[in-house]
């Protein structure tokens, strides 16, 4: 009976002290990023205390009908401090920090950041919280599906090849942007994931602005901008390691250490991964590293110096060659509409295939073509090997709350290159793969006894195409407020670029030299034939710089009142190119004229009397006269918010792109005929919705493209020689509705969804002049694509994923991800006689279906976290990038196919 008077007084105890009392909880938001402040300090009248959690969350237990004092501090935002007052249930008390105007760092430095109900363009924010829940071991660009109008691939399943489109533009014409640094490159614009493999660990988030995006510089931006901002100085301490495997044995470990803010107003952040083992497709390994390194003081109240760097030293090898469909799967080709027994017995049938054979059929979507084996060892000739470390330092000066100045000055180093056979190898009609072990049988006993009686010679061998750089870079702005509602800001945008592209010996296979003239100033002769013959590491085939120099001002100015906000950027920037190429015979300069290409080895010129030879004072290496384009972009929109929960936006805009380096200058030398500037008209509409449980965006958008540029560079051969040519008035129409929504339909389950329906087409055809080295016409192509369908980009989008907290910090998720009306990339120029105006080929639809789940607990200060993924759960086989082939349809494409079932799991440690 005492026991049971005990219980009964603590049960009425708790009941009554319970009844007493009622939750004070909120999220913490960030206002650039609008995602959750992770980790902040939140206070309760001085005495209650609590730490933010990954969703931004705090909660307090307090009296009913009182009033407290919420107070708050956090590095990088001003001092938060707000009076609550309760009643006799639980209150909620969200609240959105304000950045300081003493403190910024990198991810300021040029404003291109979009926030909601305010920046009139359509964007979407992805948090670290959903890189670390969704990715796994995937490329980073991949966890982009679950945004409107982005269409990303893993193209052949090698670490680090993914590709993007937004809204139907290859990454080519989508900027990149790391801590506002453009990072596309400066000769063709892409972008190679594999050099920025580590941002996956130091992301804090990622913004995808649609359209033309809310940049101030003058980059080629007409499908989008993705500005990735890496991770700061923390308030406090943390330290983390990480572990991660897929079913696949690829491996990954990762750390990171943030010292917070010590003493003196200073900080350090560090992290690091490396990534090991086997990617997905055969013999597509991966073996990279990364690093990040930033440093950051602030000097009295008005200075902050950073100091950054950043790299992914890597080598992995690849898939690069598309595949029939029959050679992958029947029951796909035979859902295509492939005649498929017929496609094998072809493929078998052809020598320079040899794929597969009619008695083996379909090798998997696993099958590589692109490798084979030397002395039972696999050897694929596709290996990417790259480092691209980038150094970034920026001062930021802002004296008052009016005025501030941020400068950034980058220095980016490439070096590398990517392998291949120097002619294509015979197959193994069985396996499919290269017969490599007898070119290195045929060249460890080949000799050449003109040039030796004693080494091998190497008839075929492996070889690197290499593309280093030096780019540096300066961006500097100023930026004032005029009042409360205007304020405005000017910069300068400069840049120079030296690639260096070159061919070298790789491996040898088995050889001790092989033979290569291509050099023009190379002793030759036979007393000098040893000059001739190439080891391992020296250059061959060619060796070439590109010169790429920009400048540029660009200048905004924003008008905010009640509900309206709006702006105008405007920015002109001036490109030159020159080329300077080291295999070509030299030019011989005099004060009266230039001969270009005049004077190779053993060449003699006579001018004016005078005998020249390449060794000549007048003699230089073959150099362009540099090419210097203007380009420029005007944009504004206006964004007007009808009550607190409805907002509409509009923003027109246009840009005058100028022509990429590889565009201006073929392989000879030699300028290409009329080459144009990019025109870009669009305009786009948009709607927003935003309530405490749901929030949904709706955008309309049009995008007018002219003097699209080719994929690549076409050439044609004539009785003259093969030359390169541009192409000019090719034009495009970009289209299309987007919608996104998120609904949080309990505190514990939450539902989003993304649906775009566009209409991507090519509208016009062009006739092409190809000029010889004389600059005399020697041929032309007649080429129509009118309403031809863009490639390689699906025009249908539907995707919508649940997350459900079955208890604190335990979650589960599911993905679902269709893609649809999707075609096979086409060469405009097969677009010729009567298959002009010929739509590609349609790739069939396709739905993923993704799961994640996690769970974050603590032991006393160390917290665990363990996660893990399984993607296409349905083990669908797809296909996600084509080639049109002669006949434009299914039987003819050549094809990339989608990653199967696969599984992965994560264990990351942390205080």
């Amino acid at each position: 009976m005492k026991n049971l008077l005990v219980i009964f007084c603590l049960f009425f105890g708790v009941t009554a002290f319970s009844q007493e009392t009622v939750t004070l909880s909120g999220v913490v938001m960030d206002p650039e990023t609008n995602e959750p402040v992770i980790g902040a300090l939140v206070v309760c009248d001085s005495t209650s205390k609590a730490i933010t959690d990954i969703e931004g969350r705090y909660s307090f237990q307090v009296a009913k009908n009182t009033t407290h004092i919420i107070t708050m501090e956090y590095y990088g935002f001003e001092n938060y401090r707000a009076e609550v007052a309760v009643d006799n249930t639980n209150h909620v008390h969200d609240f959105t920090l304000k950045v300081s105007g003493n403190v910024i760092d990198e991810v300021e430095i040029v404003r291109d950041v979009a926030k909601l109900r305010e920046t009139p363009i359509a964007f979407s924010n992805i948090t670290a919280k959903q890189i670390a829940e969704d990715l796994g071991t995937r490329d980073l660009p991949m966890i982009l599906n679950s945004t409107p109008g982005v269409y990303a691939t893993e193209q052949g399943g090698g670490a680090g090849d993914s590709r993007i489109s937004i809204r139907g533009f290859d990454q080519r014409n989508v900027a990149v942007l790391v801590d506002g640094v453009p990072v596309n490159d400066m000769e063709n614009g892409q972008v190679y994931w594999s050099n920025w493999d580590g941002l996956s660990d130091i992301t804090r988030t990622i913004q995808v602005q649609r359209g033309l995006g809310a940049s101030k510089l003058a980059i080629t931006s007409v499908g989008g901008t993705m500005n990735i901002m890496t991770k700061g100085i923390d308030q406090k301490f943390g330290v983390h390691v990480k572990g991660e495997v897929n079913d696949y044995g690829l491996y990954k470990a990762s750390f990171g250490l943030n010292t917070g803010i010590l003493k003196g107003n200073w900080g350090i952040a560090v992290a690091g991964s490396r990534k090991w083992g086997s990617s997905y497709a055969d013999a597509t390994f991966d073996d990279a590293w990364s690093y990040f390194f930033k440093v950051q003081k602030k000097f009295g109240k008005h200075h902050i110096l950073s100091f950054g760097v950043n790299g992914a030293p890597q080598s992995h090898g690849q898939r690069s060659t598309k595949l029939p469909i029959s050679v992958v799967d029947e029951k796909l080709a035979k859902q295509t509409g492939v005649d498929y027994q017929r496609q094998i017995d072809s493929v078998a049938g052809t020598s320079n295939l040899y794929y597969t054979t009619s008695a083996i059929g379909a090798r998997g979507n696993k099958y590589n073509p692109n490798y084979g084996y030397i002395n039972d060892e696999i050897f694929n000739e596709k290996v990417n090997y790259f480092h691209k470390p980038q150094f970034n330092l920026s001062h930021s000066w802002n004296p008052n709350n009016k005025f501030n100045w941020t400068t950034i000055a980058y220095l980016s180093i490439g070096k590398g290159g990517g392998t291949s056979m120097k002619n294509t190898p015979a197959r193994d009609t069985t396996t499919g793969l290269y017969n490599l072990q007898g070119i290195y049988d045929q060249n460890s006993k080949s000799f050449s006894n003109l040039y030796s009686t004693t080494e091998h010679s190497s008839s075929n061998y492996l070889r690197s195409a290499n593309n280093d750089h030096k780019w540096v870079g300066l961006i500097s702005s100023v930026s004032y407020k005029i009042n409360d509602q205007i304020s405005t800001l000017f910069g300068i945008d400069a840049r120079y670029y030296r690639g260096s592209h070159y061919q070298t010996v790789y491996d040898l296979m088995g050889g001790d030299y092989a033979i290569d003239n291509a050099d023009k100033n190379q002793p030759k002769g036979i007393n000098n034939l040893s000059y001739a013959m190439k080891r391992e590491g020296d250059k061959v085939a060619y060796h070439n710089d590109a010169i790429v120099m920009w400048g540029g001002a660009f200048g905004q100015v924003e008008y905010k009142k009640d509900k309206w906000s709006t702006f105008l950027t405007g920015s002109l920037s001036e490109t030159g190119n020159q080329r300077i190429d080291y295999f070509k015979k030299k030019d011989l300069v005099f004060s009266d004229t230039t001969m270009r290409q005049a004077v190779g080895y053993g060449d003699t010129v006579v001018y004016k009397g005078q005998k020249y030879t390449n060794q000549s004072a007048e003699a230089r290496t073959a150099t362009t006269d540099r090419k210097w384009f203007l380009g420029g972009t005007i944009k504004g929109g206006v964004n007007y918010n009808i009550n607190k929960s409805h907002n509409v936006f509009l923003n027109v805009g246009y840009l005058s792109i100028a022509p990429k380096m590889n565009t201006v200058f073929d392989n000879n030398n030699m300028p290409f005929l009329e080459t144009k500037n990019q025109k870009v008209y669009s305009a786009e509409l948009g709607y927003g919705y935003k309530s405490k449980k749901f929030a949904a965006n709706l955008n309309l958008y049009y995008t007018l493209w002219r003097n699209k540029p080719p994929q690549y560079t076409p050439t044609v051969v004539t009785p003259d020689g093969t030359f390169s040519y541009n192409i000019n008035g090719l034009d495009a129409l970009h289209k299309g509705v987007e919608v996104d929504f998120n609904y949080k339909i309990t505190k514990k389950i939450n539902l989003e969804g993304v649906v775009t329906v566009a209409d991507w087409k090519t509208i016009s055809g062009s006739k092409v002049y190809i000029v010889d080295n004389n600059g005399v016409q020697v041929d032309s192509v007649d080429f129509s694509a009118k309403n031809v369908h863009v490639g390689d980009a699906a025009q249908l989008q539907i995707g919508g994923s649940v997350r459900y907290e079955i208890i604190k910090d335990l979650y589960v998720k599911l993905r679902y991800t269709y893609f649809g009306r999707n075609f096979a990339n086409f060469d405009p120029l097969a677009l010729v006689g009567p298959n002009k105006d010929r739509e590609s080929w349609q790739m069939p639809s396709y739905g993923l279906l993704d799961f994640n789940l996690g769970y974050t607990f603590r032991v006393s200060k160390v917290y665990f976290t363990v996660n893990g993924g399984v993607m296409n759960i349905l083990d669908k086989i797809y296909i996600t990038d084509s080639q049109n082939g002669a006949n434009f349809d299914a039987n003819t494409a050549t094809v990339f196919v989608g990653m199967g079932r696969r599984f992965n799991l994560g264990l990351k440690i942390g205080i």
